[in-house]
């Protein structure tokens, strides 16, 4: 089980196509431009509901069928760990890229450019919302290591035109690697983990 997490405009699509793991994928965006006649733009509340169960479906009948997947996700809500859990229980691997950028203004700057190329984006205190709440569930995936999450790695992708900076990784509830100076949404984080 391959998950690449992280705030809306933070790269993921482009710094970890989950097409390129190499198992079978999927990426919601892709599949709501699809069931609104391939553009990104004003996609329906109807058809996010759709592709949010069908990416349930998707992952469920994966871990069913003991066949490896992707997908990427923002990590808005801990749907996630519980689906983790179940492919662990199951005999999966879980490995988790999350990736985020220095400050959520940025997000929001890259994704109102994103928009004029035709891409997706959202209303500006939604995606702020997501944003909030996807650095809170990174707190809560850095406590899941080693019960639901066996690898987490951790980018920053704030330097434009350069891959992203890999900030930290836990193996197995352990941090194996920690960068000098990390940013403040990462320390954060591991803070927010240590709290019961």
């Amino acid at each position: 089980m391959h998950i690449v997490a992280g705030p809306p405009g933070s790269g993921k699509s482009r710094a970890f196509p989950v097409k390129e793991v190499g198992v079978d994928f999927f990426n919601a965006d892709d599949r709501a431009a699809e069931l609104n006649d391939g553009s990104y733009h004003e996609i329906s509340l109807e058809i996010r509901s759709r592709v949010s169960r069908e990416l349930e479906d998707f992952i469920e009948r994966h871990i069913d069928r003991e066949k490896s997947f992707a997908f990427e996700t923002t990590l808005r809500t801990p749907v996630t760990f519980a689906q983790a859990r179940r492919a662990r229980a199951n005999g999966f691997a879980v490995k988790m890229l999350y990736v985020a950028l220095s400050d959520v203004e940025l997000n929001l700057e890259r994704i109102a450019v994103r928009a004029t190329l035709g891409f997706h984006s959202a209303p500006v205190e939604t995606l702020r919302d997501i944003h909030s709440r996807s650095l809170h569930n990174l707190a809560v995936a850095i406590r899941e290591c080693g019960i639901s999450i066996d690898e987490l790695a951790i980018y920053d992708n704030t330097a434009s035109g350069k891959p992203p900076r890999l900030i930290a990784e836990i193996d197995r509830g352990m941090i194996v690697f920690l960068a000098d100076a990390p940013p403040k949404w990462l320390v954060e984080a591991l803070s927010q983990a240590k709290k019961p």
